[in-house]
């Protein structure tokens, strides 16, 4: 991967989450904490869900000419339920695996193929650094809602 900030980010990022749980109890992190909302356990196994659609993605643009991706909608995906129901320590470790897995595929790609593109619903065609980009935005936000959840709910 060209960029050295991005790289660091893909290998490093996920640690300060569990940096944020490290030491609290299962009940705590399975609970729902706001009505309607993700316990800090659904936050994790949608990060954890998300990288498998990520590397499904990269997999896609990488052999088809500029594939168009619906929106992913955790709720609506059956596998996101499975990966709910997994103990949080399964969840965390599947994740750190497959983000291992992410890393070295994208580490052995050529800047040809890290400028191929995929349409996003949204915003349209993005090259895999853009996707990749949008990959660690979409994480920070969930490590910034886990952050509030922790540090708001922890001494009531």
């Amino acid at each position: 991967m060209a960029d050295s900030s991005t790289e660091f980010r893909l290998e490093n990022q996920y640690q300060q989450l569990l940096q944020l749980i490290r030491g609290l109890d299962d009940g705590f992190i399975s609970k729902q904490h706001r009505p309607e909302k993700w316990s800090i356990k659904e936050n994790l196994a949608h990060l954890g869900r998300y990288q498998e659609i990520f590397l499904e993605r990269i997999d896609r643009i990488l052999v088809e000419d500029q594939p168009a991706f619906g929106r992913y909608k955790a709720d609506n995906d059956p596998e996101f339920a499975k990966w709910r129901m997994l103990e949080t320590s399964l969840i965390t470790d599947k994740t750190i695996q497959g983000r291992a897995e992410i890393v070295a595929k994208l580490e052995g790609l050529s800047l040809d193929s890290l400028e191929r593109q995929g349409h996003h619903p949204k915003l349209g065609l993005m090259t895999i650094f853009g996707w990749i980009e949008f990959f660690l935005l979409h994480e920070s936000h969930h490590i910034y809602t886990v952050f509030w959840l922790v540090n708001e709910f922890r001494n009531t």
